[in-house]
Order: structure tokens, then C-alpha cells, then sequence
């Protein structure tokens, strides 16, 4: 078996590869935390939105999802439009969102996680590298994402019901991705 990580448009991927992205997300946002949550939305299929997908290949078998993410240019007016927060950033300011990072219950404490946020801080350097990364953490996984850098950037919100923290990741920071093997 092998992973491997692919990035992708929505409308790049065939109709079996979105099946397992939704489903992937579903399992973990909506049935495993039990949240009443709208998890498709027009942001998966903006020209604009890049899939950061970690797959299983199989010898065998059709190859498996095992993580995913979604990186997506915006600015603070328009995250905030979207999601209710206000972040404590300079509302003209082009941002990278990262979100929705999900992985599957089976490879957790595996080190995906990490891998995954790895891959999706590469490509936020390589596509926009000037720009600062802004994700909602739940409150669990704050440290995690300390780990990378980020900060928080605005008070602590519920998001159907799960306590968040907006966290920002400086520009000036994204060039340590640029190599996988930090």
C-alpha cells in the first residue's frame, strides 16, 4: 500500500472521488461529532477551491481516502460574511482559508494529520505565498495547529454547537513548507 496526496478542483475529480470526499466529511463532521452541519457548500466547487486529498492506494482494491483538507483564497470581509466571526485582521487583506481537514478515524495517531497539514501549507505557499492562512481550530486541536505557527486571531465562537478559535498563520512563515521534509 501507498499514500499519496493529490490536489484538485471539485470539477477535476470523477464523481467516485467527490462521493468519498463528502462521505469522508460527513462520517467525521456530521455522525462521529454529532453536529447538525451543513457540510456541502458552494465554497467545494469555487473555480478557485483546491482539494488537498490523501489517498491509499491498493494493490488491488480502488484506492481509499484517508484525509483531506480545502485551501480557498478569500479576504477577512468575505470569511466573515460567510462565517459570522469576526478575526482581528485588516479587512482588505487577501487571506488563504484553510478547512475542513478531516481524517479518517483509522489513521489517526498514524501522523497524517501532520502530513496532511504539511502538504496543505505547501500549497498555500506555492499558490499564494503572500498571503496570510486563517482556519477555525477547534478547541481541541488549538496546540496542533500552534505546532505550524498559527496564532490566534480573534475570541473563541461556537460553530453548530463546537467551540472554535480563528487561527492565523503569517506569510512570513509559510516558506519553512516549502520543503516536505520539515
Amino acid at each position: 500500500m501507498t499514500r499519496y496526496f493529490a490536489v484538485s478542483n471539485l470539477l477535476e475529480l470523477s464523481s467516485l472521488e467527490v462521493h468519498k470526499l463528502y462521505k469522508l466529511r460527513v462520517d467525521i463532521f456530521v455522525h462521529e461529532q454529532a453536529t447538525p452541519y451543513a457540510e456541502i457548500d458552494d465554497i467545494d466547487a469555487a473555480p478557485t477551491t483546491n482539494h488537498i486529498l490523501a489517498w491509499q492506494r491498493h494493490e488491488t482494491l480502488p484506492s481509499t481516502l484517508e484525509g483531506c483538507a480545502r485551501l480557498v483564497p478569500t479576504t477577512v470581509t468575505e470569511l466573515s460574511a460567510y462565517t459570522g466571526v469576526k478575526i482581528e485582521l485588516d479587512d482588505a487583506a487577501p487571506l488563504s482559508q484553510l478547512g475542513r481537514p478531516a481524517v479518517a478515524k483509522a489513521e489517526r495517531g498514524t501522523g497524517l494529520s501532520t502530513e496532511l497539514m504539511h502538504n496543505a501549507l505547501r500549497l498555500a505557499y506555492e499558490q499564494y505565498p503572500e498571503r496570510d492562512v486563517v482556519l477555525n481550530a477547534q478547541l481541541p486541536l488549538v496546540d496542533f495547529y500552534k505546532e505550524f505557527g498559527f496564532e490566534a486571531c480573534g475570541p473563541e465562537f461556537s460553530d453548530t454547537g463546537v467551540a472554535h478559535l480563528p487561527m492565523v498563520l503569517d506569510a512570513e512563515k509559510l516558506d519553512k513548507f516549502a520543503d516536505l521534509k520539515n
